[in-house]
C-alpha cells in the first residue's frame, strides 16, 4: 500500500475522521493499522490513550470500530491484513460513544447520554427501559452480550441490509474524548461538579459490566487521575507515554515523505513561484519548513511527530499558517493561568518536570501538566528512574510557540500597561509614525518607555517577547502587520504596511545585558532593579543593528518589495536587556546600495539569537 501511495496522486482527506470514507474514496491514509491490531488483540484489554486536539484520535477510534466488526475489505494491503493469521477477522458488537457529541451544557449530559443509548438500542431492533445513563449502559451491554447473534452489527458506515452478524458475545467499548464534558467546563466550577457527577455514575456502570466486555479503548486530551474513570476502571492501562504506542497518532517525517510525497512536490511548485519563495526553494527547504512549523511533538523524547491537521492543511491550502491553533487552540490557552513563573519555565531550553504528569485535582489544575497534555508543551527528553519519570519539556514548534507568546502578551502584558501614561493610544500612534518616517531617536525613546512600563513581575527576558510586543503595538494602532513572513532563506520578523508610508521590513535582534543593576522606585512606591547603561551595551546594540541589516541583505528580504510603486524601508531594531533599545532604518534601495558596509553576519559581532 505504501508503495502505491508513492505512485498515485491521491486526494488529501483534510479533516476526514471516517476510515471507511478515506479508503473507499481513495484518499491518502497513513497506515496505523499495526497499532489497531495490537490494541484489539494485545495483552492490554482496557486501555486509555491521550493526545492533543486534532491529532487523529477520532480517526483511530473509527478505524478500530471498522476492524472490530470485521470489514476486512477496507484493510486490504494494510499492515493489519498481513498480521491477521489465516485471514481471521472476528466480528464483535461495538458500543461507540463520543462524549464531545453531547454539547457543552452539563445539565443535559445525563439526558443526552440516556437518549443516545436508547437510540442505539432502537436502531438494532431491541428496547431498553432504564431512565438514566448508568442503567441504560448496563442494559445495552447486557442485551448485546446475551443476544449477540440475533442483533445486527450496525455502525455509522453500515446498515442492517449489509447482513453483518457478530460471532463473539463479548462487547468492544470505544469512548472518544471522554473528558469533553470536563474540558468544556473548566472555568465553571458549578458546571464542573454536575459533569463530574454524571460521569462518575456512568463510568462506574461501565466497570460493573467488565465480565461482558472484551476490550475497552478510551481516548481523551487530558488525564484527570481523580476522575471516576480511573478509580472505577482501576485496571485501565495508560499507553499515552508507552514507547510501543508513541506513534499511534501523528505523522513522522518518514511517513509524510512516503505517503504525501507527490503532494509535497505539488506544493513545492507553488512555493517556487518568484512571488513567494522563488525557484531556489528546494524540497529540502520544504521539509525543513515543515519541521520548523509543525514537527516536534514527542512523548518519549526520541520520536517526533507532526500534527496531521497542520500538515494536511499546509498541503491543501499551500500556505504555512497556524492551522492547529485556529481550530480552537486559543480556548485552552485562555483557560490556563499562565503566570510569569510558568511562562519563563516553559520557554527554557531544558524546562524540567518530574513526577506524575496526571492532573490530580480538576478544581486546581497545574498549568504545566495541562500544557503538556494539551500539546503546548512536549517531551524533549525523558529519564526514567525507579520511582518516577523525569521529563525535560519544550515548546514543540513555531506554530505553538508564537501563539503562546502572543497570548501572554495580549492577555497579561498589554492589559497591565494599557492605562499607563507611558503607553497611551496617542503615544502608540506617535511611535508608529516615527517608525515609518525614519525618526529613529524618537521611536527609540517611545519604545524604551513602553518596555519600561511592563511590570517587573510580568517581564521575561526572551527575544520572542519583543517580537510579539512590537506586533501588538502596530496591530492595536490599526496597521496591517504580518509576523514571521516566510521567505526562501528565512522569516522576516515583521512586515508592517502603512497606507501612507508603504512597507517596513523589520528585523529584531536581542542580547542579554551583562550590566550591573541599580534600584529604582516606581510611581506606586515599589522598588525594582533596572540595568545601568554601559559601553558593553552600546557595543551589543550596534552589533545587533549591523546583524539585522546583514540578515535582511543576505536573505533577500527586500526582494519582493523594492522596485514597485510602494515605498519600502528596512528597519533594524536591537534590544539589549530590558532597558536599552536602538532603532535604525533606511529606504530599501539605500540599504541595497550600501550592501558593502554589511559584509556578512559572521563578521558583524552578532548579538545573541540573530541567526534564527
Amino acid at each position: 500500500m505504501a508503495n502505491r501511495d508513492n505512485q498515485d496522486f491521491k486526494e488529501i482527506g483534510l479533516d476526514i475522521a471516517n476510515f471507511s470514507r478515506l479508503r473507499e474514496k481513495g484518499y491518502v491514509y497513513v497506515d496505523k493499522t499495526e497499532f489497531v491490531h495490537k490494541i484489539l488483540t494485545g495483552t492490554l484489554p482496557h486501555v486509555f490513550f491521550s493526545r492533543p486536539r486534532r491529532f487523529g484520535k477520532t480517526l483511530l477510534i473509527d478505524t478500530l470500530e471498522e476492524a472490530a466488526i470485521g470489514r476486512k475489505e477496507l484493510f486490504s494491503g494494510l499492515a493489519i491484513d498481513r498480521l491477521r493469521r489465516d485471514g481471521e477477522w472476528p466480528r464483535s458488537h461495538v458500543l461507540r460513544i463520543s462524549m464531545n457529541a453531547f454539547g457543552d451544557d452539563p445539565a443535559l449530559l445525563e439526558e443526552n447520554l440516556t437518549g443516545y443509548l436508547h437510540s442505539f438500542a432502537d436502531e438494532r431492533g431491541f428496547s431498553i427501559t432504564a431512565s438514566n445513563a448508568a442503567f441504560s449502559l448496563r442494559e445495552v451491554i447486557r442485551k448485546l452480550s446475551r443476544n449477540f447473534i440475533d442483533i445486527p452489527l450496525i455502525t455509522e458506515n453500515t446498515k442492517i441490509s449489509d447482513g453483518l452478524v457478530a460471532d463473539k458475545s463479548e462487547i468492544i467499548v470505544l469512548i472518544d474524548e471522554y473528558d469533553a464534558p470536563i474540558i468544556n467546563n473548566l472555568t465553571e466550577p458549578d458546571n464542573l461538579k454536575i459533569a463530574q457527577k454524571t460521569l462518575h455514575g456512568f463510568y462506574n456502570a461501565l466497570k460493573s459490566c467488565e465480565n461482558m466486555i472484551d476490550r475497552i479503548f478510551i481516548t481523551g486530551i487530558t488525564k484527570f487521575s481523580q476522575l471516576s474513570l480511573f478509580s472505577a476502571l482501576n485496571n485501565l492501562a495508560d499507553i499515552t507515554f508507552d514507547p510501543l504506542y508513541v506513534n499511534v497518532c501523528g505523522f513522522s517525517i518518514d511517513e509524510i515523505n512516503n505517503y504525501y510525497s507527490n503532494r509535497i512536490d505539488a506544493s513545492l511548485e507553488v512555493f517556487q513561484d518568484p512571488k513567494i519563495y522563488g525557484p531556489g526553494f528546494t524540497r529540502a527547504d520544504m521539509i525543513e519548513r515543515i519541521r520548523e512549523w509543525y514537527d516536534g511533538y514527542s512523548w518519549n523524547g526520541t520520536d517526533y511527530l507532526i500534527n496531521p491537521l497542520s500538515l494536511q492543511s499546509l498541503l491543501y491550502y499551500k500556505l504555512f499558517d497556524n492551522y492547529w491553533i485556529r481550530s480552537g487552540g486559543m480556548n485552552f490557552l485562555n483557560q490556563m493561568n499562565i503566570n510569569n513563573d510558568i511562562f519563563s519555565e516553559v520557554f527554557k531550553e531544558e524546562a524540567e518536570f518530574s513526577g506524575s504528569v496526571d492532573i490530580q485535582d480538576v478544581h486546581n489544575i497545574d498549568p504545566v501538566s495541562l500544557m503538556l497534555q494539551t500539546g503546548y508543551l512536549t517531551v524533549r527528553e525523558r529519564k526514567d528512574t525507579e520511582s518516577f519519570s523525569e521529563l525535560y519539556l519544550t515548546v514543540p514548534n513555531k506554530e505553538v510557540g508564537m501563539t503562546i507568546m502572543r497570548n501572554y502578551v495580549d492577555k497579561h502584558i498589554i492589559p497591565s500597561i494599557i492605562d499607563d501614561d507611558n503607553f497611551t493610544p496617542e503615544l502608540c500612534k506617535e511611535f508608529c509614525s516615527a517608525f515609518f518616517t525614519g525618526q529613529s531617536d524618537r521611536a527609540e525613546v517611545l519604545l524604551q518607555s513602553f518596555l519600561s512600563s511592563i511590570p517587573s513581575n510580568l517581564h521575561v527576558e526572551l527575544e520572542a517577547l519583543y517580537h510579539v510586543f512590537l506586533f501588538s503595538v502596530f496591530r492595536q494602532s490599526g496597521f496591517k502587520t504580518q509576523p514571521e513572513r516566510k521567505m526562501a532563506k528565512g522569516f522576516i520578523d515583521l512586515v508592517v504596511k502603512s497606507p501612507e508610508h508603504g512597507y517596513m521590513i523589520t528585523e529584531i535582534k536581542y542580547a542579554k545585558s551583562d550590566n550591573p543593576k541599580k534600584k529604582s522606585t516606581q510611581s506606586d512606591g515599589s522598588t525594582v532593579l533596572q540595568e545601568t547603561a554601559s559601553a558593553k551595551d552600546d557595543i551589543k546594540l550596534e552589533s545587533g543593528i549591523n546583524a539585522a541589516f546583514t540578515q535582511i541583505l543576505d536573505r533577500n528580504y527586500l526582494l519582493p518589495y523594492v522596485g514597485g510603486s510602494v515605498p519600502v524601508r528596512a528597519v533594524a531594531v536591537a534590544v539589549c536587556g530590558r532597558d536599552n533599545v536602538r532603532i535604525r532604518s533606511m529606504p530599501g534601495e539605500e540599504l541595497l546600495a550600501r550592501a558593502a558596509e554589511y559584509p556578512g553576519a559572521s563578521r558583524s559581532g552578532q548579538a545573541s539569537g540573530q541567526n534564527k
